[in-house]
C-alpha cells in the first residue's frame, strides 16, 4: 500500500475533503457522533474523566473531537504525515502525530482506550498492528475498532487489502491474549448526518445494501 506517501495521500483524501475546511470537518464530526453514541450501549465511554485515549488512523480527527468533548485526554495519529498536519491546523487542542502502527511502539502501557475506526482493513499486517496496540494499552485497557465485513462494496475498494469475516478478528483478539472480546454489527442511516449529528443513527444489525453504511465493531479488553 501507498498510504503514508504524500502524493498518494493527497489523491486519496481528495475523496473526502475538498478544502479541508471547518465546515467539511464538522460534517464528519456529525457522522462520528452517531458512531460513538451507538457504542455507548456496549462500552463505558460517555464520560472521559481525563482517561487517556488514542485514535489510530485518525485522518482529521473527527472521532478524536467527539472524545475530547466528552472529557478524555486525547491524542491521535495517522500513518500519513500529510493528513496529520492538516488535522493539527484544524484542532489545535489535540496532538496529532505520524505513526505506523505495524511497527513496534515505545509508548507501552500508556492508554486506557485506543480506537481505530475503518483502519485495520487498510493494513498489510493487521494482526501485528493489534499486537502493537495491545502493548500500548494499560492493564484492563480497551481497544475499540471497526472494520467492514466482506461485501461486494467493501471488497471492491482497492485500498481494502485485509477484509475478513467478523469471527476472524475475534479469533485474532483471543490469540493475542485479550481477556474479553465482543462483536457488534452496526448499520447507520446514510446521508442525514450531513444535516445534524442527531440524525446519525445506528442499529445493531447487519445489512449488505449499496450506499448503506454497515460495519462491525469489536471491543477487546486487555
Amino acid at each position: 500500500m501507498n498510504h503514508g506517501k504524500e502524493k498518494f495521500d493527497k489523491k486519496y483524501y481528495r475523496r473526502f475533503f475538498d478544502k479541508y475546511s471547518k465546515s467539511e470537518f464538522n460534517r464528519y464530526v456529525n457522522w462520528a457522533v452517531g458512531w460513538v453514541r451507538f457504542l455507548d450501549r456496549y462500552v463505558d465511554i460517555k464520560e472521559g474523566g481525563g482517561k487517556k485515549l488514542h485514535e489510530i488512523g485518525s485522518s482529521l480527527g473527527y472521532f478524536s473531537r467527539v472524545f475530547k468533548d466528552r472529557g478524555f485526554d486525547v491524542s491521535a495519529s495517522d500513518i500519513s504525515s500529510y493528513i496529520a498536519k492538516k488535522a493539527g491546523k484544524i484542532q489545535k487542542d489535540i496532538k496529532f502525530s505520524r505513526l505506523d502502527i505495524e511497527k513496534s511502539q515505545k509508548n507501552i502501557g500508556e492508554f486506557d482506550y485506543i480506537v481505530a475506526f475503518e483502519v485495520l482493513e487498510h493494513l498489510e499486517n493487521p494482526k501485528k498492528a493489534i499486537l502493537n496496540i495491545k502493548k500500548m494499552l494499560k492493564k484492563d485497557g480497551i481497544l475499540i475498532f471497526s472494520t467492514p465485513f466482506p461485501t461486494k462494496r467493501s471488497l471492491g475498494d482497492p485500498t481494502h487489502i485485509n477484509i475478513h469475516k467478523p469471527f476472524w478478528w475475534l479469533k485474532v483478539g483471543k490469540q493475542l491474549g485479550f481477556k474479553k472480546t465482543k462483536l457488534v454489527y452496526a448499520t447507520f442511516i446514510p446521508f442525514l448526518y450531513r444535516i445534524s449529528g442527531d440524525l446519525s443513527i445506528g442499529f445493531p444489525i447487519r445489512m449488505d445494501i449499496p450506499y448503506i453504511n454497515s460495519t462491525c465493531f469489536f471491543i477487546l479488553e486487555k
